[in-house]
């Protein structure tokens, strides 16, 4: 017989695309537990990704601190650690697979506290943190099903395994304003082209990207719009597309909330670009995905779902999960896709003109 859980925290204390696919167990903690009140913890920035996320009660932001001094920052942590200790969870998944959340999850004081079995990683004793332990398997599994592996340790085999992005009717008017501002509505076709990744070496060449650009509008007449994050590197980089484009794309870069870049991709007819957030997000609002794959592993953070391609190098030293080539920051497995390939996964989601 299955235990029963009225409060459960869920800690994912990573980045936005590593929130988004833990969705699945928090809507599957909610199908195994639908009177429990369901709580995540996320680090700062990365909320936007979970937010209005239906099965959700609370999402609490770590606060670690920042800007203050060494003694005022521990002050700040140690105070938050008893904010979460006053919630009394009676569960707690610590999905971050780290020692942070493995202290806040002991802290908590929840009678049952499941994590990845650290082996010989993170401070000594982590282990003990747990009441229940889980063994990694990162080598054939995605991070969808990694994730799952603590909610199947509780005895609950999923049965709704979508990702799950959600926003608000404020995001959508503004973002529909953005886009007819460039006389595009929501019913119309148009691609998104998100290049860039926080990590840049995950990036293909700017080159690619403008001849991707000029193919979509030769062959298919759909405007294609760019997006990035509001980060000078990635601004200069879509810049760079934009020049080298002969038939420019409509540039969103810089200009688009997490939650609008959302809805924005969620009315597109195709989303082409790497391992990303927004990817995932593509493939949590089932956009058709274009994805290039580098020196990550497409078998664990490949777009979830069906209906998506990865375009990717067979070459026997990758995945490697580098910063690129030697140090330089540039991965040739990237470098060296053509743009064909590409043009040929177009070819494949948008239906050959010929």
């Amino acid at each position: 017989m299955r235990n029963s859980y009225t409060n459960i925290l869920a800690i994912i204390l990573k980045h936005i695309g590593d929130v988004l696919v833990t969705t699945p167990v928090l809507t599957a903690l909610k199908g195994a537990y639908p009177d429990s009140r369901i709580s995540i913890l996320v680090n700062p920035g990365t909320e936007e990704a979970i937010a209005e996320n239906p099965v959700v009660d609370e999402v609490l932001v770590l606060d670690r601190g920042s800007g203050y001094g060494v003694f005022k920052k521990a002050w700040h942590q140690v105070q938050f650690a008893l904010k979460v200790r006053r919630k009394k969870f009676d569960l707690v998944l610590e999905l971050s697979a780290g020692d942070r959340g493995a202290i806040l999850g002991l802290i908590s004081g929840a009678r049952e506290r499941v994590g990845f079995d650290p082996k010989n990683r993170g401070f000594w004793g982590r282990r003990y943190f747990f009441t229940k332990l889980v063994d990694k398997d990162t080598g054939t599994q995605h991070m969808v099903d990694y994730n799952l592996a603590l909610v199947r340790a509780l005895g609950i085999e999923p049965s709704d395994k979508r990702l799950s992005f959600c926003w608000t009717k404020e995001s959508e008017t503004r973002c529909r304003r953005l886009l007819l501002n460039h006389g595009i509505r929501f019913d119309d076709p148009y691609v998104v082209l998100h290049p860039t990744s926080r990590w840049m070496f995950k990036t293909w060449n700017a080159s690619g990207y403008a001849a991707v650009c000029d193919y979509i509008h030769d062959q298919y007449r759909i405007p294609v719009v760019l997006s990035c994050a509001p980060n000078q590197v990635e601004l200069k980089f879509t810049n760079r597309i934009i020049r080298l484009a002969s038939h420019k794309p409509i540039s969103l870069a810089g200009q688009l909330s997490i939650k609008e870049l959302g809805c924005l991709v969620a009315h597109a007819s195709l989303f082409v670009g790497v391992d990303s957030a927004p990817m995932h997000i593509a493939a949590a609002v089932n956009t058709p995905v274009i994805a290039l794959f580098g020196p990550s592993g497409e078998h664990m953070w490949g777009p979830w779902g069906d209906g998506h391609i990865v375009i990717k190098k067979d070459w026997d030293c990758r995945p490697c999960g580098r910063d690129g080539c030697g140090g330089r920051k540039v991965s040739r497995c990237l470098e060296e896709i053509e743009p064909k390939e590409v043009f040929e996964a177009i070819d494949h989601q948008l239906g050959s003109k010929g």
